[in-house]
């Protein structure tokens, strides 16, 4: 669409012939004045050419296709002026005089474009083109409002057109590389940034928009460069200043992008994307506060904006402050109701929430708005996970692999349901895949170490846990390394692993009740004693806790306080085989036949493989039958 404010055509000459004819009179001598001021032929400024322009429609003189050029020289004053409706009106106007009026006709579009009406600006311009298809400025226009419609094919398809009739517009190089970069076809985005550049090599736009296209493609240093030769020509390019700052971001360099995002705000007080960049910036630092009030300055200066809530709402999520977080998700999603990693995050936060039915629920909707969104599937797996879904977790992680082999993530997650189901064999094979892809995965060494140790490959589960612990010191890897070691009978070396992992987490139950283990296994049963009872002091409903220390009591001959601690591990896990069979073998002690052949019936109950209480079983019923 061009701005040029001038008639065109054989409806200058005419216009023109009649004013000659007229010329005679001081009044018509007016009206040439104000035909120049109005046509833009004088230099005048905007508020002299509406008045112009207004007092030769009002004068009564003008008609058809000359007061329609009028009115159309109007408009584009008011549009200049900021007079919006205004100019709608005059462009109106000038299209009911002469309908035949491209320029008016893409005009009119230009406006409508602008007031985001961008099916009216559409209509318009494809009015207009059909009467002036060689008019670049037209496609451009309509390119832009087809872009703003995610249209991106036919926004390109137009500034394409542009460029075949004006080879030499830097701006349809520029907009057609905008497009490019939207669509993810980075390379294309920057081929065309190029040629833009070549055209006008002092463009700062052309370097700014091809430093974000850089950023794309995580080419940092190429972005620094174009950033700084923006702010070159430049220096009050507030944009530049914020995409030098991304780039120094993902270099790693805090400092250097806190101080670009300062600088882009000073420059642009209302610059909405600076505090949202700055904002990631404080995220990604762990500084959840300030985060939250750069997102919260961004949704001051536009409350319509999706984007920052969403990032708001990721930072309350995790600064623990799930209410707020689902809040900002809600009014992202009333802003933006497609998009699907606004849902997919919300899922996360109710996941966190303890609300999986509604987690599941938006993880279905985001896979729905994204079929492709391969993290979603990961997600909902996840949550079908939690909930002991495991076929159906599995089933979730399968898609998620499908659609992206690399996911790491998918397959330590669909290692651990397999492990869950009691198939190490595949478990270990997921976990083996997720390492290929990522070989400094903590969790998944940890993982693979805890199938190995159910394997009783104890070498290998050592191993795992090493590099779990070389790659994050935990007192959780600390803890199952000492226990694959204490099945080795290394117990000098397990017991340092518990008390490594007791000074990482003093408050973790688990690791007293392994030491305990290994202490009564060397047969430091007053020491052993002693670590149950500070486990059962952290957590007094560990069953596990006085399962042992009923153990170790019965090596003591302690039967009554055997039977004691035996009695209360029933009571917190009804479901335990070993609990039941060791009651039998103490009741067994006591001469309680009776008793010990029900505990050991139901250990068998609960678990038909277990041997001890089978063994029981048959020592009873032998004794039994020799009585007789």
């Amino acid at each position: 669409m061009q701005n040029s404010p001038y008639l065109v055509g054989t409806v200058v000459r005419w216009l023109s012939a009649v004013i000659v004819l007229l010329a005679a009179s001081s009044v018509q001598a007016q009206d040439v004045n104000d035909q120049r001021r109005c046509t833009g032929e004088w230099r005048a400024s905007v508020e002299e050419r509406i008045a112009s322009c207004t007092t030769l429609i009002d004068s009564g003189r003008y008609q058809g296709i000359n007061l329609g050029i009028l009115h159309d020289n109007r408009g584009m004053a008011r549009r200049a002026q900021g007079d919006l409706p205004g100019a709608l009106k005059d462009f109106s106007a000038a299209i009911g005089l002469d309908p035949n009026s491209a320029r008016a006709l893409a005009n009119r579009g230009g406006v409508r474009l602008v007031q985001r009406d961008f099916d009216g600006a559409i209509a318009d311009l494809n009015a207009a083109i059909k009467l002036d298809p060689n008019d670049p400025a037209a496609y451009l226009a309509r390119g832009d409002a087809r872009a703003a419609k995610s249209d991106a094919n036919g926004a390109i398809a137009d500034y394409t057109q542009a460029i075949r009739l004006a080879p030499n517009s830097a701006a349809a190089f520029l907009r057609r590389g905008r497009t490019y970069r939207r669509k993810g076809e980075l390379d294309l985005a920057i081929t065309d940034y190029d040629q833009a550049i070549r055209l006008e090599p002092r463009n700062a736009a052309a370097y700014n928009d091809r430093s974000v296209a850089f950023l794309d493609k995580r080419d940092f240093d190429r972005a620094v460069t174009d950033d700084n030769a923006a702010i070159r020509l430049d220096p009050n390019l507030a944009e530049a200043y914020s995409n030098r700052g991304n780039a120094w971001r993902g270099k790693g360099d805090t400092a250097r992008a806190t101080a670009d995002f300062d600088r882009a705000i000073k420059l642009s007080p209302q610059f909405v994307l600076a505090y949202d960049n700055r904002g990631l910036l404080f995220y990604e630092q762990q500084d959840y506060q300030r985060a939250i009030a750069d997102f919260s300055a961004a949704i001051r200066l536009d409350p319509n904006n999706a984007q920052a809530y969403h990032h708001r709402a990721v930072a309350y999520d995790d600064s623990g402050n799930t209410d707020a977080a689902i809040a900002d998700y809600n009014a992202a999603i009333h802003l933006d109701p497609a998009n699907a990693g606004i849902l997919y995050d919300r899922g996360i936060a109710y996941r966190r929430g303890g609300k999986p039915d509604q987690a599941i629920a938006d993880f279905g909707e985001a896979l729905r708005l994204d079929p492709q969104l391969a993290v979603a599937y990961n997600a909902r797996g996840y949550a079908f996970y939690r909930q002991h879904q495991l076929d159906r977790a599995i089933a979730d992680y399968d898609a998620a692999i499908k659609l992206n082999p690399n996911l790491d993530v998918a397959y330590g997650n669909r290692g651990n349901a397999f492990t869950d189901k009691g198939d190490p064999d595949h478990a270990i094979a997921d976990y083996n895949r997720a390492l290929a892809i990522d070989p400094n995965d903590v969790d998944v060494y940890y993982n693979r170490g805890l199938a190995w140790r159910r394997e009783g490959e104890f070498d290998r589960a050592i191993a795992d846990f090493d590099q779990a612990i070389k790659l994050k010191p935990s007192a959780a890897a600390y803890n199952n390394r000492g226990s694959a070691l204490a099945a080795k009978g290394e117990y000098g070396l397990a017991t340092a692993d518990f008390q490594q992992a007791i000074a990482l987490d003093p408050h973790a139950a688990d690791p007293y009740i392994n030491r305990g283990n290994a202490k009564r296994e060397q047969f430091d049963l007053a020491g052993a004693i002693a670590d149950y009872n500070q486990a059962i002091a952290l957590s007094p409903n560990a069953a596990l806790a006085y399962y042992n220390r009923a153990w170790a009591h019965y090596l003591g001959g302690e039967n009554s306080d055997a039977l004691a601690d035996i009695e209360h591990a029933i009571a917190l896990d009804p479901h335990a085989a070993a609990a039941f069979s060791t009651r039998g073998l103490l009741r067994e002690r006591s001469g309680d036949t009776a008793g010990a052949i029900a505990d050991f019936r139901q250990a068998l109950k609960i678990d038909p493989t277990f041997q001890q209480p089978a063994d029981g079983l048959q020592r009873l019923h032998a004794g039994t039958a020799e009585k007789q």
